[in-house]
């Protein structure tokens, strides 16, 4: 299990240091910008700017267990869950680009979220992301979106049963009856859509890898209150290569995101998978 030793507390200055650096590095600026900009919250928002700043900047963001890259693909991904959060989309779009993500990579959150938060909630934040590109191209025209690719249905299946021995940690081995046998039984059905679009369609798709789907997925589950759906997807993470202390501090990035009940549920949820993994000897 990843370390449960309490961390030495940060200095007040300790953490509005880090909290600069954290806000330099979404604005692409100096930190001599960044105080700028840590006064002008603070003047805005009184209190909660001082708050939001030195803990989630300083303190949350700053930690160095989970790229930025990934802190930034999490929270957009907590905000389209928690839908109608247009400025801090805008936001951490900008903040996502400038901490090394791609547009394709930031359009593919929302893809990928479609699915778990629907249609309406990740068109929105579709929208908002496309403002960030259209403000950051000035009079450059944006290239037109290419659609999906269209599968057939025999090649649906195979990637849908691919990416399920995947995200269940099973072997090729394992006879496809039993690769969907647990979906068969909650959707009935509703089970051949879950295999071949769910799993066939989005998740196959190359411009997200696993590992940043597993932890986007078990993010949105958090806020959306998905126990159950959590624990598979913290499972999930594990069997696509996230470390767990890369899964506790995706975590973590939801307290000062979607609060410290949704945040302090999935680390327990997390923590609980953690010791039943170990009680049966796996890693």
């Amino acid at each position: 299990m990843a370390d449960q030793t309490p961390e030495s507390p940060l200095t007040q200055a300790e953490r509005h240091a880090r909290a600069l650096d954290v806000m330099s590095t979404l604005r692409a600026g100096r930190v001599q910008d960044a105080q700028k900009g840590a006064e002008n919250t603070e003047r805005t928002w009184g209190a909660i700017g001082t708050f939001a700043c030195d803990f989630a900047m300083g303190e949350i963001w700053a930690r160095p267990q989970l790229a930025r890259h990934d802190r930034s693909l999490v929270v957009i991904a907590v905000l389209t869950a928690l839908g109608g959060q247009p400025m801090e989309l805008r936001v951490h779009t900008r903040g996502a680009l400038n901490h090394g993500a791609t547009r394709e990579e930031v359009e593919e959150v929302l893809v990928h979220l479609s699915v778990y938060v629907g249609f309406p909630r990740a068109i929105a934040a579709f929208r908002e992301v496309q403002e960030v590109f259209k403000s950051l191209d000035g009079d450059t025209p944006q290239p037109p979106h290419q659609p999906a690719e269209r599968k057939d249905d025999d090649q649906r299946r195979r990637d849908g049963l691919d990416v399920l021995r995947t995200i269940q940690g099973w072997t090729d081995d394992v006879d496809d009856a039993t690769v969907t046998s647990e979906l068969d039984a909650v959707l009935g059905r509703f089970a051949p859509l879950a295999v071949n679009y769910v799993h066939g369609e989005v998740w196959s798709r190359p411009q997200l890898s696993r590992r940043d789907r597993s932890l986007i997925t078990a993010a949105a589950s958090a806020v959306l209150g998905r126990d159950e759906d959590l624990r598979v997807h913290v499972k999930s993470a594990l069997n696509h290569g996230a470390t767990r202390d890369e899964i506790e501090e995706a975590f973590g990035q939801l307290l000062p995101y979607a609060g410290w009940p949704v945040g302090c549920g999935a680390l327990r949820v997390a923590h609980e998978v953690f010791g039943e993994i170990d009680a049966l000897g796996g890693r």
